[in-house]
């Protein structure tokens, strides 16, 4: 099965959603360092980053298809999602 014109634009539109919350998230990952006792700053806020999109894409695929992805669709998603790394990269290096 093809992934949607519709559902592309979803999941696009979802990652400059999560795109926008780095400034916050670098704000307080300070207070997430102490609690998680993590030594990669940048390494860490794009593991939050990529793993909030690759959550919510799978979810708001579930509540479109009404059902689980195939592990083709979830290879299908995640060529999306890593068409975003340099922007997703980018903007944590310069926020």
């Amino acid at each position: 099965m093809d992934l949607t014109l519709e559902f592309r634009h979803k999941i696009e539109d979802n990652i400059h959603e999560i795109i926008m919350t780095i400034p916050t998230l670098k704000q307080e990952y300070p207070k997430l360092k102490n609690d998680w006792k993590f030594e990669h700053d940048l390494d860490f806020i794009y593991g939050i980053i990529i793993g909030q999109i690759l959550g919510s894409s799978l979810t708001a695929f579930k509540m479109i298809y009404d059902r689980e992805a195939s592990s083709e669709e979830i290879l299908m998603i995640g060529e999306i999602i890593e068409s975003y790394f340099p922007l997703i990269r980018d903007e944590i290096m310069h926020v």
